[in-house]
């Protein structure tokens, strides 16, 4: 197994805690009465959620964090009323800010959600070593996959796609999967374009998706060991596509993998379908 970046779970809340730190004491500019007590109250849900990461990388540890339902809740508890606390302020609910202030406030909302999808990964991941996870056998309409993919890739274009087909499986997790997938194309392809094909070949369907981006050195490790990334300092924590990967071989299908480096990557996602 590839090492665990635990620095890479810290960083972003403590980030936000020292930018609040920073908020109260006016070094971005004056905070009103009503502002300096809604940064307190984020920094004070920070050191919850900096205690809680504590917790789990040195009690539990990553791959036993399913196994206390108390840690999911214990975060939601923490990341929701941030997360409301941090939009109040974006939106100016508490008073006006300035440039500088809303700069830092996007920083602290950007750290938040880096850390959420980080312990939404965790969460999966230790469902997946304890086999706590079920899969439905659903039939859905395949372009919700297709759709979600197109806006998570943010700017970057997508052409438009005209074959319908119906997926078989598990809606919510095979969303997941394919949101991860845009995820990896967002942050480490370098790319404006990507391009999809679907076709359809009886009881499957292939959904090949292809970026002509920074692309990497294939090694065995890529698809097979949870954690692992081509350079540490990249983003996350290297779980998006072994993640992407169990959830559709779970659904009955499976994903393939093809990239070199400056040439791009290739994703194939093989699905179960009614012809």
């Amino acid at each position: 197994m590839a090492d665990i970046s635990y620095s890479k779970l810290l960083d972003p809340v403590s980030d936000i805690i020292s930018l609040m730190e920073s908020m109260m004491a006016g070094a971005f500019g004056a905070t009103t009465g009503d502002q300096r007590e809604c940064c307190k109250r984020i920094h004070a849900y920070s050191w919850g959620l900096h205690t809680l990461v504590m917790d789990v990388i040195t009690s539990l540890g990553i791959e036993n964090a399913a196994t206390r339902p108390a840690v999911l809740e214990r975060f939601n508890a923490l990341n929701h009323p941030t997360q409301a606390a941090l939009d109040n302020l974006s939106a100016g609910f508490d008073g006006p800010l300035s440039e500088e202030q809303q700069t830092t406030i996007a920083h602290v909302m950007e750290a938040l959600q880096s850390i959420e999808r980080m312990m939404t990964n965790i969460w999966q991941y230790s469902m997946l070593r304890h086999d706590l996870l079920e899969y439905a056998d659903d039939e859905f309409d395949g372009s919700v996959l297709i759709n979600r993919f197109r806006t998570l890739l943010g700017d970057i274009a997508l052409p438009s796609i005209t074959t319908r087909f119906c997926a078989i499986g598990d809606e919510e997790y095979l969303s997941f999967a394919i949101g991860e997938i845009a995820q990896n194309i967002r942050l480490h392809a370098n790319v404006k374009l990507a391009q999809i094909k679907v076709q359809e070949f009886g009881y499957k369907t292939d959904i090949a998706i292809l970026d002509r981006g920074t692309g990497f050195r294939m090694t065995s490790d890529v698809m097979t060991e949870p954690f692992w990334q081509e350079r540490a300092a990249n983003p996350g924590l290297g779980l998006g596509l072994y993640l992407a990967r169990r959830h559709i071989e779970g659904c009955g299908g499976s994903l393939l993998l093809g990239s070199k480096p400056g040439k791009g990557t290739l994703v194939k996602i093989t699905l179960p379908c009614l012809p």
